[in-house]
């Protein structure tokens, strides 16, 4: 599980958390070979640049998921796990919440008033009204489409959570399902580093 790019982790705290875990949604490529994140903004939806494959962050250089990352923290659960709606050609995949790679969080910072200095003329700025914005750092790791956990409304029921599985999904699980969905992607080939490829072809073409 790979960092490619080391950062300056300079003001980072050590983080311990219990083992659970927080659902981070992302949109991602319809065209890639891997779910990629939607950075090219395909679906119109917005530039993603969470999860940061490049650096092992989420929140550092986005606030787009600062409530729920906030959440997660806030909740003392040690994994992140990404999980997009599938939109692509495989109509195997299609239409399914796949949960595609998850993070250890080893690292926190809060980075509210970077994001201050950074993003104040957005438009939209949501992050103004929380007082914290919490970055996460540490290793990640994460697998193809084929590979990923299909996520249902039936498995989220029989776990003991209600909602369904839809975009706004804000589940924090508990340790033993956070085992099985890491159990899961520790079992299949680690696609990291493709990835990262991606993306790094990805801004070669912006």
């Amino acid at each position: 599980m790979t960092i490619r790019t080391q950062i300056n982790l300079e003001g980072w705290q050590d983080y311990r958390g219990k083992l659970g875990g927080a659902i981070i949604y992302t949109e991602t490529s319809h065209h890639s070979l891997v779910p990629v994140r939607d950075q090219l903004n395909e679906n119109g939806n917005g530039v993603f640049l969470d999860p940061n494959y490049e650096t092992g962050t989420v929140g550092l250089f986005a606030y787009n998921n600062a409530k729920d990352v906030n959440k997660a923290i806030r909740s003392k659960v040690r994994y992140l796990f990404f999980g997009t709606r599938y939109e692509g050609s495989n109509i195997d995949f299609k239409n399914k919440y796949l949960i595609i790679g998850y993070q250890r969080i080893d690292k926190t910072k809060d980075v509210r008033s970077l994001h201050m200095q950074q993003y104040l003329n957005d438009q939209n700025p949501s992050f103004l009204a929380l007082d914290v914005c919490m970055a996460t750092w540490g290793q990640m790791r994460f697998v193809s489409f084929e590979d990923s956990y299909v996520l249902t409304d039936d498995t989220l029921h029989e776990w003991g959570y209600s909602g369904r599985v839809a975009r706004p999904l804000r589940t924090i699980f508990k340790e033993e399902h956070a085992k099985i969905l890491i159990e899961h992607l520790d079992s299949k080939a680690d696609q990291t580093d493709e990835y990262i490829d991606t993306i790094l072809e990805y801004r070669e073409e912006e």
